[in-house]
């Protein structure tokens, strides 16, 4: 099984999305790294990290209920990533925030059971779960997208099109696949809105961008070459062999 990650954000987030994406190849043994942009991205990247141009999308309208803002669709795209072409061969994917640093050995969470149950797995958000309501944060996420293109992707962007909802893809992906959610170990997604003791990725999404891109372990990745991030990618291939 191939392991591949994609990343989204706009041109004010691509630095950070590099960040994190050398986080993830030294911590994993990941095949294939996405970036999804608006365009405009001129850093230079290993051949394993792929940018798909995404500012003609069409799954979105300017006015649709949702577009506050510029980068509200670049979010909303991980509800249509089984609808993109470029991702027609992959099965799953791990979907990832830019504002996540992974900071210990990763490779496992491809392998989490999604089988032909479970639409994506995420780490519970136990403020927001209420009664029967399993609600997951999807800053990070394992997506089936074999499942998803059996018409649930489609009822997301249709969703997504015709209301308005306070957490936006989060929201629809919550709402549409209760009951076929897998709750991923919560230490893939360590951040203050998810119980954790220990940590493997950990997620800030609760802090303004200036903060968090102060903090030291994200500057140790921003400092980070692209040849030792690939020097402790290679070890953990051979690790997994």
């Amino acid at each position: 099984m191939e392991k591949h990650a994609v990343y989204s954000g706009t041109r004010n987030l691509y630095g950070d999305m590099q960040t994190a994406a050398k986080s993830l190849i030294a911590n994993s043994d990941v095949d294939k790294v996405w970036m999804l942009t608006e365009g405009g991205y001129d850093y230079w990247l290993p051949d394993m990290c792929e940018v798909i141009d995404v500012s003609g999308q069409l799954f979105f309208p300017p006015d649709g209920p949702n577009m506050s803002t510029q980068y509200t669709y670049m979010a909303m795209l991980r509800c249509c990533l089984a609808l993109m072409p470029e991702f027609a061969g992959i099965d799953r994917i791990l979907s990832l925030d830019v504002d996540t640093i992974a900071n210990r050995r990763v490779s496992d969470v491809w392998e989490l059971p999604l089988g032909d149950e479970y639409y994506f797995a995420a780490v519970r958000e136990n403020h927001r779960s209420v009664g029967n309501l399993l609600y997951t944060n999807i800053g990070v996420a394992l997506m089936n997208l074999a499942k998803l293109r059996n018409g649930k992707a489609d009822e997301f962007v249709d969703a997504l099109n015709r209301w308005q909802f306070r957490w936006i893809e989060q929201d629809v992906m919550n709402y549409l696949c209760q009951g076929r959610i897998l709750q991923m170990p919560p230490e893939y997604n360590a951040c203050d809105f998810t119980d954790h003791s220990f940590v493997r990725i950990r997620h800030y999404a609760a802090r303004s961008a200036d903060r968090w891109r102060g903090e030291r372990l994200v500057q140790q990745y921003r400092e980070m070459s692209w040849d030792r991030a690939l020097e402790l990618h290679d070890w953990q291939v051979s690790k997994n062999a």
